[in-house]
Parts: structure tokens; C-alpha cells; sequence
């Protein structure tokens, strides 16, 4: 059933061109809205629509913008603000992805958390290793030298990523009063770790490029 609280911005043609119960063609205006929730990771959204022949289930992808979310199947004729509700069946489908998605929303902010627990593990357990891949191969070699010198940065980029990762995992204390407000913050709060994370990985993932680049240094003067 398409959900009234959410006002509709946009109506979209959606043609299935071959229908997998009566083989026909069949045409559906859906109505989508501006009202997201923010998750990491996620599934395909879908809608579930019904067969004007035979009123059994059609369950389609959709394509959604920026967040935007789908609100249901509209009229056109009477305008944006009018909605039609899913049969039954239709909606029994539709009401299992909104499971599938209520899970994913659930265990998105600690999808995120385990990841940044891991690379902190992995940031701060890489800076030992490569000190010691570095001596076994050789960085008498190098020492002194240009990259000799710059040798260090490695060191200090996984350090760096460690430190990111530190930061999203840092609980945020806030007073929320409602679920309007339970809202903004949980959209803010998933922002900020998204940018430690984005930080923490491109840090990481330069410190382990320039590791690779010095250790085949001291290889070649070796």
C-alpha cells in the first residue's frame, strides 16, 4: 500500500513489456517521494504490483534517485496526491522485501562499526609488519638516500587510517526527543562514520602502495 505521510514529488511510467501471468503488456504509474533512510549496504529496491488480468503479483526493480524512496502506485488522472492501494497477494510480496530492508537498516550502523573495528586492527597491526619486512630485505641500503628518508611515510599513513577508524568508533552523546529528531541524528551520525571510514580506507590503502614501492626499493639495492 503506498504510504500517505510521504508526499509525492515524482509519478514515473513503469511498462512491464511482457507479464510472466498473462503475457501481456501492462502499464503502471508509480509514485516516488523524498524520504530515505540511510543504511550501509543494502538491497535492490522492488515494487510490488498486481496483474489487471489475473490480480496475481508482479514484483519489479526500480531505479531510485538520491534519497528518494517509492511510496506506491498512483493515478494519474487524479493527480499525484491520489494513491491505490496493492491487492492483497501484491502486498504480502512487497511486505516481504520491507522485512528484507527493516533487517538491513537494523544492522547497518554495526556493518559499518565491524568494519572499522577490523581495519583499526589491521591499520595498527600493518606498522610493525612492514618495519620488519623493511629491515629483513634490506633498508641499510636505502638508508640515507632519498627514499631512505621518506621511507617513514608509510608509518605514518597506516598511524593515520588507525586514527580515523579510532575517531568513527567514537560514541556521539546527543539528547533526542522524538523520532523526527532520532531521525537527523541517526542520518547525521551515519554521515560522519561514512567520512572516517572513506578516510580511513584511502589512507590505508596509500600506506600500502607506497609499502610495496619502498620494500621493492630496498630489494633493488639489496
Amino acid at each position: 500500500m503506498a504510504d500517505s505521510s510521504i508526499p509525492i514529488t515524482r509519478i514515473q511510467q513503469y511498462v512491464v513489456e511482457r507479464c510472466p501471468h498473462c503475457a501481456e503488456r501492462h502499464r503502471f504509474a508509480l509514485g516516488f517521494g523524498r524520504r530515505a533512510v540511510l543504511t550501509f549496504g543494502g538491497v535492490t529496491p522492488s515494487a510490488g504490483l498486481t496483474c489487471p488480468t489475473t490480480g496475481a503479483p508482479i514484483v519489479v526493480e526500480l531505479e531510485l534517485g538520491e534519497n528518494e524512496t517509492y511510496v506506491g502506485p498512483v493515478d494519474p488522472s487524479a493527480g499525484a496526491t491520489v494513491t491505490v492501494a496493492l491487492p492483497e497477494a501484491a502486498a504480502a510480496v512487497a511486505g516481504g522485501n520491507d522485512g528484507e530492508r527493516s533487517e538491513w537498516r537494523k544492522g547497518s550502523r554495526a556493518t559499518a562499526l565491524d568494519f572499522c573495528r577490523t581495519m583499526l586492527t589491521t591499520s595498527s597491526g600493518a606498522i610493525p609488519v612492514y618495519t620488519a619486512v623493511l629491515n629483513y630485505v634490506g633498508i641499510k641500503g636505502i638508508s640515507g638516500s632519498f627514499n631512505g628518508r621518506l621511507s617513514v611515510l608509510p608509518m605514518v599513513l597506516f598511524l593515520l587510517a588507525a586514527v580515523a577508524f579510532i575517531l568513527a568508533l567514537v560514541p556521539t552523546l546527543a539528547a533526542v526527543a522524538d523520532e523526527s529528531g532520532f531521525r537527523e541524528f541517526r542520518d547525521r551520525r551515519l554521515r560522519l562514520l561514512d567520512r572516517y571510514i572513506r578516510t580511513g580506507v584511502v589512507l590505508f590503502v596509500a600506506a600500502m602502495a607506497l609499502s610495496v614501492y619502498f620494500l621493492f626499493a630496498a630489494l633493488g639495492t639489496a
